[in-house]
């Protein structure tokens, strides 16, 4: 008998914890005190405890600040029933009982994927033609991690985010739109030059009030950034709608290491001036995809003034080699 304890966090990418037969596991913010460490500001430093029983899993909140729930009902030891939906202090989390073939099925596929992102990062770091190079990075990010549409920028000679490549929009749709939800995400990873990742965006803080995360009805998101060092020099963007689905941690996981080396790789082929005129406005791409995306570089324009400004962490201009 096994059990999947799935946290969705609402800024953050879920991720699960298999329970095995006899395995009991306390839940908490500190670290030296619980072997279930969840890192958010409604969960105090003890928790709760997820505690095997003989026949099964109980959950008791230990006189936390924000309590504990089980189907919105105070969680005081009773026994746990498979797709029961909990709450941490706020925090969702979803446990299912799991047979241990599906455990085994869980953990080759977390192998599976994880052993076909380094084959293609093998292969991207063979690809030398910058827009070849971004084409099979942004598709090879919507296959692993099965988000629906998304686009690279890069960082132009003059220090301005330039779209160069997109995948999974409407043709015709608007800017608006199609990207209006993706600029909060943008602005946050320039300020910080860390990744966004929302596994309920209708419930993030600055993500939950853009027009496309309510009318596409994006529910999962990440926002990462593409870096040379410390100096960010571009960023990836994907979401999707993935019914009763989350972005997890592996999906982090992948992208991360994906954009890493990507970056590398772009820093090679000088990604200042060679590296724009490589990419150009050549016959591949459209004239209606070029306006488009124009549309996406004078919004991001301001953002990216206010990033700069308001952190170095922000992206300044391309480093030249």
């Amino acid at each position: 008998m096994a059990a999947k304890l799935t946290l969705f966090p609402a800024r953050g990418a879920s991720r699960y914890l298999l329970l095995h037969e006899g395995e009991s596991r306390q839940a908490g913010r500190d670290p030296g005190a619980n072997d279930l460490v969840i890192d958010d500001p409604r969960i105090s430093a003890r928790h709760a405890r997820v505690e095997w029983t003989g026949r099964g899993w109980s959950l008791r909140d230990l006189d936390s600040k924000n309590g504990t729930f089980v189907a919105g009902r105070p969680a005081e030891g009773d026994a746990l029933e498979d797709e029961d939906w909990l709450s941490f202090g706020g925090l969702l989390a979803r446990f299912e009982v799991v047979s241990e073939e599906e455990v085994l099925t869980l953990e080759s596929e977390r192998a599976r994927r994880l052993q076909t992102s380094v084959e293609i990062t093998q292969e991207l770091a063979r690809e030398r033609d910058p827009r070849r190079l971004l084409e099979r990075l942004l598709q090879s990010v919507l296959s692993l991690t099965a988000a629906e549409r998304g686009f690279v920028l890069l960082i132009g000679p003059r220090g301005t985010l330039e779209a160069e490549v997109a995948s999974g929009f409407t043709s015709g749709a608007t800017f608006d739109e199609r990207f209006e939800g993706s600029l909060g995400a943008i602005e946050r990873v320039l300020a910080t030059g860390e990744p966004v990742v929302a596994s309920d965006a209708p419930s993030h803080t600055f993500l939950g009030s853009r027009p496309s995360v309510r009318e596409f009805g994006i529910t999962t998101l990440a926002c990462v950034p593409l870096k040379s060092g410390d100096t960010v020099i571009g960023l990836i963007y994907v979401d999707g709608r993935k019914s009763g689905g989350a972005f997890t941690d592996l999906d982090l996981e992948i992208l991360e290491a994906l954009a890493d080396n990507v970056a590398v790789v772009l820093s090679t082929v000088r990604i200042d001036r060679e590296i724009r005129e490589l990419l150009g406005t050549g016959p591949e791409s459209a004239a209606g995809e070029r306006g488009f995306f124009e549309a996406i570089e004078r919004r991001v324009a301001e953002i990216a003034r206010n990033a700069s400004r308001a952190s170095p962490a922000a992206p300044g201009a391309a480093p030249s080699s």
